[in-house]
């Protein structure tokens, strides 16, 4: 796996093989050069961005017959079901209206 920080909730947090057949770049960083800006803001902390999002990319393979959306639910312990997933929001806490 790998964390992602980004600012945009629409942007994607890999390359596609669409994206790199356009040479299409994505503008998320690795959690190391999250840490390097850290560092950075630091000394000027008028850099400091507070909207910065987190996201964790994620690789595996799975035997067939097997459905990566249950290999999710049981990573993450959310339902799949779509009208829990249709209540989620992008921006803020995604569940915040989500009685649980």
């Amino acid at each position: 796996f790998e964390i992602k920080a980004y600012q945009d909730p629409y942007q994607p947090l890999m390359q596609t093989d669409l994206m790199q057949m356009a040479g299409t770049e994505i503008t998320a960083a690795t959690i190391t050069e999250v840490d390097q800006a850290k560092e950075e803001s630091k000394r000027d902390p008028e850099n400091i961005n507070s909207t910065t999002l987190f996201g964790m990319v994620i690789g595996f393979t799975l035997p067939p017959s097997s459905y990566a959306t249950i290999a999710l639910r049981e990573l993450t312990k959310r339902p799949t079901a779509s009208d829990y997933q249709s209540k989620l929001e992008v921006s803020g806490k995604c569940e915040r209206n989500i009685e649980k």
